[in-house]
């Protein structure tokens, strides 16, 4: 896809990368996934809020954030 043979990765940060994780690898080699922007963004945290108070709630094992994990692996 890229000049002599580079592979052009996307990062998977946004759940929307995993939701239509089909269509951007039209144009995209693979991805690799951004496993604590993408969980902070399907809960609903975010940085500005203290992970600290946050830190119970903020867990990768997630059914959603796996499910969307899992999503773009299969794509």
């Amino acid at each position: 896809r890229g000049e002599e043979g580079l592979k052009v990765i996307m990062m998977c940060e946004v759940p929307s990368n995993a939701i239509l994780a089909e269509q951007f690898l039209e144009f995209f080699d693979g991805f690799s996934i951004g496993s604590n922007d993408l969980t902070q963004l399907t809960l609903g945290l975010d940085r500005d809020s203290g992970m600290e108070l946050l830190a119970a709630d903020f867990d990768e094992r997630d059914p959603a954030v796996t499910a969307l994990i899992s999503q773009a692996i299969q794509a």
